[in-house]
């Protein structure tokens, strides 16, 4: 009588495999578990055998059994590979920068399973000197993400950051703004220059860059010299493609669906842009706004600057998030309606409108209360 005959590779790797019932859910059914071999399967049964005597050795002792070490590092890709398809492009690549630039170099090829709570409590510390706080939230989000998948799939017993405290000592520094003079004096120069306009919307009505960069003729109407804000234009990393693209999107929240009332001057040079993107590109579709900031915002804050100089008049170059900043200042300074400028601003929350834009500018609280 022959041998007999070798059984095929069940599994389309070309791996044996067994499956073996480990243990029961908290409900009583079998948990199950699949065990490979490149050499027979016998020897995955082998294995589960092994993996069962262990387990039970471990759970004797009040020790947590984790056959298969895994660091850090590998447990995060494996985090990050799992949410990929369920998340955004944008939402991705916050993860993937925060994984990759701030937590896996600190706890790098550290074993998932030996990593305590104090670990990420003193990781939370250290970094606490010159990280704001919503930045360490987001770092302790992506950490939990981490943990709850390394649990669940048995990489280790609890999830060691659920009660780390988050403090910063860090000092954001407020963001600049334009006195009302300053002000002015920016947008008289905005129109005489060719980038003027872009600069116009977001000092004087308060748009946000993205939104100005996505308008097009018709989100204005020219009748009634409204603008309708209804997009956004973003530079966004393809999560596939490792590609940056510019991608025309929703506004940040739904108070930012809003239509703005502007003058009749506004309307007027809006109306004249040549092309259906108020702001395109030299092929005349969405502009990049890190290109457009590059190129034409700083353009025209340095011919700003110099215009000014030689008058002897020093005007600071801000960003363009800080003329959306001073144009809320100046408005909650000067004890305009907070309704009307949430509205224009595409804000919800007044009391976070108040503690955000109004400075403690004396002068103004003198002029507003006749002091």
């Amino acid at each position: 009588m022959g041998r007999p005959k070798k059984e095929k590779p069940t599994h389309s790797s070309g791996m044996y495999v067994y499956k073996a019932t480990i243990g029961h859910n908290f409900d009583g059914t079998p948990k199950r578990k699949a065990f490979y071999s490149s050499t027979s399967k016998e020897d995955a049964k082998t294995k589960a055998n092994q993996y069962i005597i262990d387990k039970e050795a471990a759970e004797r002792t009040g020790k947590f059994y984790n056959p298969n070490q895994i660091t850090f590092k590998k447990a995060a890709q494996k985090w990050l590979e799992s949410v990929k398809p369920t998340l955004s492009d944008s939402a991705f690549n916050n993860y993937e920068v925060a994984v990759r630039l701030h937590l896996a170099p600190f706890f790098n090829n550290a074993l998932i399973i030996n990593i305590k709570p104090i670990d990420v409590q003193n990781y939370f510390n250290e970094i606490s000197k010159d990280t704001p706080l919503e930045t360490m939230k987001k770092y302790k989000n992506c950490l939990n993400g981490i943990f709850k998948m390394a649990v669940d799939n048995d990489y280790c017993a609890k999830n060691p950051c659920e009660n780390v405290k988050l403090v910063s000592q860090c000092d954001t520094g407020e963001k600049q703004t334009y006195t009302a003079e300053q002000s002015q004096l920016v947008s008289d120069y905005a129109r005489t220059h060719k980038d003027g306009l872009a600069v116009i919307l977001m000092l004087e009505y308060g748009i946000r860059k993205g939104e100005v960069l996505a308008l097009r003729k018709e989100d204005i109407d020219f009748s009634e010299n409204v603008i309708h804000i209804k997009h956004s234009v973003a530079d966004i990393k393809n999560k596939n493609t490792g590609k940056v693209e510019v991608i025309l999107k929703p506004p940040k929240n739904k108070q930012s669906y809003r239509d703005i009332p502007i003058t009749v001057e506004i309307t007027k040079m809006l109306e004249a842009a040549k092309t259906d993107y108020i702001f395109a590109n030299t092929k005349g579709g969405l502009y990049s706004p890190h290109n457009w900031t590059n190129r034409n915002f700083k353009r025209f804050m340095n011919d700003m600057q110099i215009h000014y100089k030689k008058q002897g008049i020093d005007i600071p170059i801000l960003n363009p998030h800080e003329l959306r900043h001073t144009r809320a200042t100046l408005w909650v300074n000067s004890g305009k309606n907070l309704f009307a400028i949430a509205a224009v601003l595409g804000h919800s929350d007044l009391k976070m409108l108040q503690q955000r834009y109004a400075h403690k500018d004396t002068d103004s609280l003198r002029n507003l209360l006749d002091l």
